[in-house]
């Protein structure tokens, strides 16, 4: 039990260098600013003090208490860079306590907290602010409480899940329900605290619906490359995926019994190709059956003694590889001080009327440092399909009045061409034509990284 305890506290150790390591290599690159983009989005919702309308995108949003709460300067510091870290140390320590409640196996336990802090849905929760951080958490300390019989406390934190997000209220509650079904626990807590996390969602839809939020909009399904390895942004390990593969078929008791539960698992997988809430989800499912895998691979007798050591050693190798892959991406992810000189030179340049057009991908930190609208974000593809098309039609277009009349439509004056974006418009080849061959854009500042062209009605 000891050995165990010093374990999980050296992963607890090892969680917090992993999730610290991406901002320790960019300050030292002279970067400080945070690393992912939807945490700027959040940062800039929490300011404007709004809690059903984004002010400057002009579109209402889902309601999420996290937003209710006053901070001052150094409290936005804590909750927006060190608490996330925090919140993703816990979840270590949570995990461990859940699975001991489920009669885990130590050494099981010690590959599933092991297989989680490595994944790169756990960095991305954890590293900045993202409100799957505190859903993972009150997600994950319910279940604690609902495994230890205080339902009063599991059904209050579930119930705070759909305040933050419906959607992922949704997820839980689906969770939950096969959870209870597939492990024959039908008694009274459990459909006390599914009442609970169902009545969540009910009064969340009615207060958003009230607030004229299209709810319709949560449910948001679009093709996504998940896998990490080959260049997914929020994404799953190859490797812990095929463990978890492997965990699922040895942990086959009793199947034709957990028909059902099963097919319910691997439908909720394929539906993480589409969506990002339950992708999140998934992953710490995931580890789960994929620790079990590791401890099984590395139980079994094998007839010749070195290819079990090179198996398991590649296993981890790859692990290992995706991870780094993973972490040098977001060392080198924008925003770089050059791309910020910029946004904060078109804010100087602009008036407040005056929109941009840039990289979607890059759209919340655009608005959140330039402080001026974006014909589209990562938020619009849900809101306005309209401003979609427009982004199409304007990137693609080679007809220069057709383009003039979006960007006038629009009110369009800036436009932000990064790396990123350059090569998408290359693609498209249409802007980047007129740019060069209308004279109706005029280039007023560039460096090595981003340049920003003035359009001239």
């Amino acid at each position: 039990m000891t050995n165990t305890r010093n374990y999980v506290i050296l992963i607890m150790l090892l969680s917090a260098i992993l999730l610290v390591t991406p901002t320790i290599i960019r300050l030292i690159n002279n970067n400080a600013f945070v690393i992912n983009s939807e945490s700027y989005n959040n940062i800039r919702v929490y300011n404007q003090g709004n809690i059903n309308y984004d002010a400057l995108q002009g579109r209402s949003i889902q309601l999420n208490i996290l937003n209710l709460i006053p901070l001052n300067s150094t409290g936005q510091m804590i909750m927006f860079r060190i608490l996330p870290i925090l919140l993703g140390i816990i979840t270590v320590l949570l995990a461990y306590l859940v699975l001991k409640k489920q009669n885990v196996s130590e050494k099981t336990i010690i590959a599933i907290l092991g297989l989680m802090i490595v994944s790169p849905i756990y960095s991305y929760i954890f590293t900045d602010y993202k409100i799957y951080s505190v859903i993972i958490v009150l997600n994950i300390l319910g279940l604690y409480f609902l495994l230890d019989n205080k339902t009063l406390y599991s059904s209050i934190l579930f119930s705070i899940i759909p305040f933050i997000d419906i959607f992922s209220g949704i997820i839980t509650l689906v969770f939950m329900i096969i959870y209870m079904f597939s492990s024959q626990k039908h008694h009274a807590s459990y459909r006390i605290t599914s009442i609970a996390v169902l009545s969540g969602i009910i009064l969340s839809i009615v207060i958003n619906t009230y607030y004229g939020y299209n709810i319709w909009r949560i449910f948001q399904f679009t093709a996504q490359n998940i896998i990490t390895d080959i260049g997914a942004d929020i994404g799953l390990s190859f490797s812990i995926l095929i463990l978890a593969v492997i965990g699922l078929v040895i942990l086959w008791e009793n199947g034709w019994k957990n028909l059902l539960t099963y097919a319910l698992l691997i439908l909720i997988t394929a539906l993480a190709f589409f969506n990002t809430t339950i992708r999140v989800y998934i992953n710490f499912i995931l580890v789960v059956y994929a620790g079990f895998a590791f401890i099984y691979l590395n139980r079994r007798k094998w007839s010749i003694t070195i290819i079990k050591k090179t198996t398991i050693l590649l296993i981890i190798c790859s692990i290992l590889f995706s991870t780094l892959v993973y972490t040098t991406r977001m060392v080198r992810s924008e925003p770089l001080p050059t791309y910020v000189d910029a946004l904060e030179f078109v804010k100087k340049q602009s008036l407040p009327t005056e929109n941009i057009i840039g990289y979607p991908k890059y759209g919340y930190i655009i608005e959140y440092y330039a402080d001026r609208r974006v014909l589209v974000d990562d938020t619009t593809y849900q809101h306005d399909k309209s401003r979609v098309e427009a982004f199409e039609n304007i990137t693609s277009s080679r007809n220069l009045e057709r383009t003039e009349s979006l960007l006038q439509k629009y009110n369009i004056k800036y436009l932000i061409i990064d790396k990123d974006f350059n090569s998408y418009l290359k693609e498209r080849e249409g802007l980047l034509f007129l740019i060069e061959n209308s004279r109706k854009f005029d280039r007023i500042y560039y460096n090595s990284d981003v340049e920003v062209w003035m359009y001239n009605s």
